[in-house]
């Protein structure tokens, strides 16, 4: 315990170290603007939570703060939830260094207007952590829902803790529990939840703002496969930036993106789907991974129109799984080395 507490210390005080330039940075990215959407929108809009947060920080240092707070305890829960899953000690605080000194999780941790993404992943979080047992019982379903309302409540992709949450009810599905509670429960539910909110949504349309020669920007109606071959050909792309972190821009237009690359996006989704289900009895960590991968990558699929920006902190929770793959190996790479 105390050794953990140590380990904490001191990974802390390295990603402060490692983020001292964001305690004098002034606004960056699309912060100033977001700032002032939240100045201006309803409290009840699309974002409140975002925006209730955003109305509390209207200077660059105070957002700053409150940002890089929120990468340290999602760290901290995420090296939770790397436990619980099954991971050793060891492995959990891997994944948690990963989360905070990544170059990945760049954008998530400096850019005040990712601060959105960051309530989504803190919500799916305790949401998750509150699946990971007897999670039927009255104090966990509060959390369960707890962690909903502050993911959904933040933007719309929080609609990805919904997903998540089943899959967690999955995982822990050899536990005894009510008849009147089977595994599959969660998932009958979210289904619903789901479904509905497509409908209420507006269901799967898209509008792409095609760039005219005259510079005039017009909109036309796109089916759903074009829809979602253009956010494939994302997904491979930002597979491609997870090996190489320079690749990722504010501004990629991923509409431009050849058909090779979104056959490969489609490919890599359906052989991390495949794995999420072959490794379910042996590897159930690496289940749990792929899993996270495939469902938090989905809401991207589905929310984000063509033509619009792809950047690192949309899809910051889907790294979690990445990281959960890594703690993995790290923990067989530490377990062959004592055997020897």
């Amino acid at each position: 315990m105390i050794r953990s507490l140590v380990f904490a210390l001191l990974l802390g005080s390295l990603t402060v170290w490692a983020y001292r330039s964001v305690w004098t940075a002034e606004w960056v990215y699309e912060d100033r603007a977001t700032l002032t959407s939240a100045d201006t929108g309803s409290m009840w809009s699309a974002r409140s939570l975002s925006s209730w947060t955003w109305r509390l920080t209207p200077h660059p240092r105070s957002a700053h703060v409150v940002s890089l707070t929120l990468h340290l305890v999602l760290g901290l829960g995420i090296s939770v939830f790397a436990w619980k899953v099954g991971l050793t000690p060891f492995g959990a605080w891997v994944t948690a260094m990963l989360w905070l000194l990544s170059p990945l999780t760049v954008e998530s941790a400096a850019y005040a207007k990712a601060r959105a993404d960051q309530l989504v992943i803190l919500g799916a979080l305790v949401a998750c952590l509150s699946a990971l047992g007897p999670w039927w019982t009255l104090p966990r379903l509060a959390g369960i829902l707890g962690g909903l309302v502050l993911a959904c409540g933040a933007k719309q992709a929080g609609v990805v803790a919904l997903a998540l949450v089943p899959l967690m009810a999955w995982h822990v599905r050899t536990q005894v529990s009510p008849r009147w509670a089977p595994w599959w429960l969660p998932a009958g539910l979210a289904s619903i939840a789901l479904g509905g909110g497509v409908l209420w949504y507006g269901g799967l349309r898209a509008l792409v703002n095609a760039d005219m020669e005259l510079g005039i920007s017009t909109a036309t109606d796109v089916t759903a496969y074009q829809w979602l071959s253009a956010q494939c050909g994302a997904v491979w792309y930002w597979l491609l930036a997870s090996i190489w972190p320079s690749l990722l821009t504010p501004d990629v237009d991923v509409d431009r993106l050849p058909g090779l690359a979104r056959a490969l996006g489609a490919y890599s989704l359906l052989v991390a789907a495949g794995a999420w289900w072959h490794t379910r009895l042996r590897w159930p960590v690496i289940s749990v991974a792929c899993g996270w991968f495939v469902i938090s990558v989905l809401p991207r699929l589905m929310i984000q129109t063509p033509r619009s920006y792809l950047n690192a902190a949309q899809v910051a929770g889907a790294f979690i799984g990445i990281f959960l793959m890594a703690g993995f190996v790290a923990d067989q790479a530490k377990a062959r080395w004592c055997a020897t």
